[in-house]
């Protein structure tokens, strides 16, 4: 009994394997059909499934399914990732020079690390830290004076950014940063290093941790209708 039920059981996941059959795929692009590799990392496509009969009823129903199954993508640039102050007196300074954009077809929430104020690189400082506070902005305006938030406390935010047309479209920020220098800021250099953290919220199972094809793809494909 145990071996006709292995011999079933190895008989359907055989016939499994066979039924998930790799098709060729084309992009139409320019006017033009262009042929993909079976390897591509745009689109793969396989059929599943196959089904027959026969007998002499005068009406047969098939059941036949195309199911899509998207990744979630995300596009983003920055036109700096860092700032450099040149500072000879002290002062409240504020600067924008930094612009970034997001672009996804799915909810991508946005956390940081590691800020704090930049901190004194010599042996010794009067004052080793300057305080240092950040704000975004979704316009090239000027930022409200209750938007800036302390570097440390930078670390405690975060942002989902939702799904909708915008995001799909690209969502421009406009990254302010703002330092005090006070009289007692040693003169040397002060620097600190923070990151920021986007993480697909809908990304599909069968896309790696490197956001490539896994290798077993063809075992994705399931009998859901």
């Amino acid at each position: 009994m145990r071996k006709l039920l292995w011999l079933v059981l190895m008989g359907a996941l055989f016939s499994f394997a066979l039924a998930q059959t790799p098709l060729e795929v084309w992009k139409y692009e320019d006017g033009q059909y262009i042929s993909l590799p079976a390897t591509n990392d745009l689109a793969r496509a396989f059929s599943a499934y196959p089904a027959d009969g026969s007998c002499n009823k005068p009406e047969w129903q098939i059941e036949f399914t195309t199911e899509v199954q998207v990744a979630q993508w995300l596009e983003w640039s920055l036109n700096a990732t860092k700032w450099t102050w040149f500072v000879r007196k002290p002062g409240d300074y504020y600067a924008n020079s930094i612009v970034g954009t997001v672009a996804s077809n799915g909810d991508v929430l946005v956390t940081f690390s590691g800020f704090d104020d930049p901190t004194y690189t010599g042996t010794s400082s009067v004052n080793p830290k300057i305080e240092a506070y950040y704000t975004v902005m979704t316009d090239e305006g000027m930022p409200d004076p209750e938007s800036w938030v302390r570097a440390p406390d930078v670390n405690d935010l975060s942002y989902t950014l939702v799904d909708s047309q915008e995001l799909h479209d690209g969502m421009t920020f406009y990254l302010w940063n703002r330092i005090k220098v006070v009289n007692c800021n040693s003169a040397s250099t002060y620097r600190d290093t923070g990151y920021i953290l986007l993480t697909l919220q809908n990304q599909k199972p069968w896309i790696d941790e490197e956001g490539n094809y896994v290798e077993d793809l063809a075992n994705y494909v399931t009998p859901e209708r």
